[in-house]
């Protein structure tokens, strides 16, 4: 079965007078360096997809027993609360300040993805973004606006370079499967405290030159856009999908 990687003699039946037989040729010399290397450069790149796109495929795999579990929620954030008392404490001393909440995270129930937002990167500055593309981490724009702003802000998140390495490629697939996303599929925001809905109404593949919707904006409602790499693994368009808040 493993013929396919190696050199085997090459056969040709022949007959001479009355008796035939095979001959067998060996590949010698060049013949034979050639063929191990052109062998060795398939198998090493059949390793290279598989150890680049184990990610993609463990997310698909997630994203399919989601969709058979028929009791997903629609929202996961845990909620804390206080636990009641029996009764009233009396004290002299000053309250405590309530200590802010920084979480910023965001999870799309539909493909199992949940993660941190690092907020006010630059999509331009290289530097900057490949320092925060990693382990799962999504950025959000410097040139939008935070998610709770109101009707005419949009807030831009996006993940996933090919300009990363492809360890932080491997360690950067949360937005992988944004194109599984549907209208009316929810995208879950979780900011100061607040979780923040927003149901999908569109989605458009552009260049990668077409800035103008790192400043999108639409009057009559709020405006969530994700961004990744499309086709997944290239670097030749992107992936847009827009959300608007419910």
């Amino acid at each position: 079965m493993f013929d396919f990687i190696r050199a085997i003699p090459k056969k040709r039946s022949v007959k001479i007078g009355d008796k035939s037989g095979v001959i067998f040729y060996n590949l010698s010399g060049n013949k034979k360096l050639f063929f191990n290397l052109g062998t060795s450069i398939v198998l090493t790149s059949i390793f290279l997809l598989i150890y680049l796109y184990q990610p993609l495929f463990n997310s698909w795999l997630n994203y399919k027993q989601i969709n058979k579990n028929t009791e997903i929620k629609d929202n996961t954030f845990s909620k804390t609360y206080p636990t009641p008392k029996s009764s009233p404490t009396i004290t002299t001393e000053e309250p405590a300040k309530l200590q802010e909440n920084n979480e910023f995270k965001i999870e799309i129930p539909k493909i199992g993805a949940i993660t941190e937002i690092i907020a006010e990167v630059s999509p331009v500055d290289k530097n900057q973004y490949l320092q925060v593309l990693k382990n799962n981490k999504v950025a959000h724009s410097n040139y939008s606006a935070l998610p709770g702003s109101g009707k005419g802000s949009m807030t831009y998140l996006f993940a996933h370079s090919t300009e990363q390495s492809i360890q932080t490629m491997r360690k950067n697939s949360v937005f992988y499967l944004l194109g599984e996303l549907d209208k009316d599929d929810k995208i879950l925001i979780s900011y100061q405290g607040e979780v923040i809905e927003y149901t999908v109404y569109m989605k458009k593949i552009v260049t990668a030159k077409e800035f103008e919707y790192l400043t999108y904006s639409d009057s009559t409602k709020e405006v969530l856009i994700l961004q990744t790499c499309w086709p997944i693994g290239t670097n030749w368009k992107r992936l847009l999908v827009f959300a608007q808040r419910i």
